[in-house]
């Protein structure tokens, strides 16, 4: 992982980790421009409709041990997914993530390299 990455991954741990639940929903535009440029998965979602959609997704990846940070694009209907140096998901693993958070994936894009 590149050092940009690894520490923006570590400030976004800091970070998320010293926050209230609710500001998942209140991402800065800087935090969500650099996930999305970071994330190693992209997952296009069926079932979007509002801002309590991404905080249960949000919320649900969050406690995956791989995830460093996400951020859920209800108008393009995809979340991006930033893991933690050296790990990995499946794509059973995300769907499965996704399934319990209440939606359905329409599809699993992972960055290239």
């Amino acid at each position: 992982m590149s050092i940009m990455k690894s520490l923006f991954v570590a400030t976004a741990l800091v970070t998320v980790s010293l926050a209230a639940p609710t500001a998942f929903a209140n991402q800065s535009v800087e935090e969500i421009a650099t996930i999305k440029n970071t994330a190693d998965i992209t997952i296009g979602l069926n079932g979007l409709v509002c801002d309590f959609c991404s905080i249960a997704l949000n919320k649900t990846f969050k406690k995956h041990s791989a995830v460093a940070a996400t951020y859920v694009d209800i108008d393009a209907k995809s979340m991006f997914v930033v893991l933690k140096d050296g790990t990995n998901m499946s794509d059973a693993e995300l769907t499965e993530l996704v399934i319990n958070a209440g939606y359905n994936v329409a599809g699993i894009t992972r960055k290239a390299g």
